[in-house]
């Protein structure tokens, strides 16, 4: 969460430009130093910490101009609009990254884990592996849906796993990689 409420901040503090601006190279670049620089949500590896900076600031730069930042400081439906569109076009398409060292985390510290098997880490990484390949190819459609359920999520890791809807896919993976 803290992770992703960095780059509404950052985006927010864009000066004020007419027309359809970009986001420029320098500023995805001081995005991606102050991503670095957050606290880590529990669970999160430095090396997916490090892809989710370096994936969603590639991706502001290519969906997101400064206006649709700039809308995001707002408190009206714009702004739930632009927030709206920075979860599809920016976060769900690098989601993969924290989703797989959650996923991996949440499995095998949970106790029930051992008794699906012998060894938890490669039963846990087969699942995280396959969610976070899942997440990859379908994140964005699977935020559309998420949002389409609850239009005014604050942190898209937690909507996710609280999703019922994919919280069955996620255990359907897991008992997969039992057989």
């Amino acid at each position: 969460m803290r992770l992703f409420l960095s780059l509404a901040l950052l985006l927010i503090l864009i000066p004020t430009v007419a027309g359809a601006t970009p986001i420029t190279r320098q500023t995805a670049e001081a995005y991606f130093q102050n991503c670095m620089q957050q606290p880590s949500q529990p669970g999160l590896t430095q090396t997916g910490k490090n892809n989710l900076c370096a994936c969603t600031a590639a991706k502001m730069m290519q969906s997101l101009s400064v206006e649709d930042v700039q809308m995001m400081g707002g408190q009206d439906q714009n702004a739930r609009n632009a927030m709206n569109k920075m979860i599809v076009h920016v976060y769900a398409p690098c989601i993969q990254y924290p989703a797989k060292d959650h996923y991996y985390h949440t499995c095998v510290t949970n106790p029930q884990t051992k008794k699906l098997g012998r060894n938890p880490q490669k039963l846990c990484g087969c699942m995280a592996s396959q969610v976070a390949s899942y997440l990859g190819s379908n994140g964005q459609q699977v935020f559309q849906n998420i949002l389409s359920r609850n239009p005014n999520i604050a942190d898209p890791m937690s909507a996710l796993t609280s999703d019922q809807e994919f919280q069955s896919f996620a255990q359907s993976k897991l008992l997969g990689c039992v057989m």
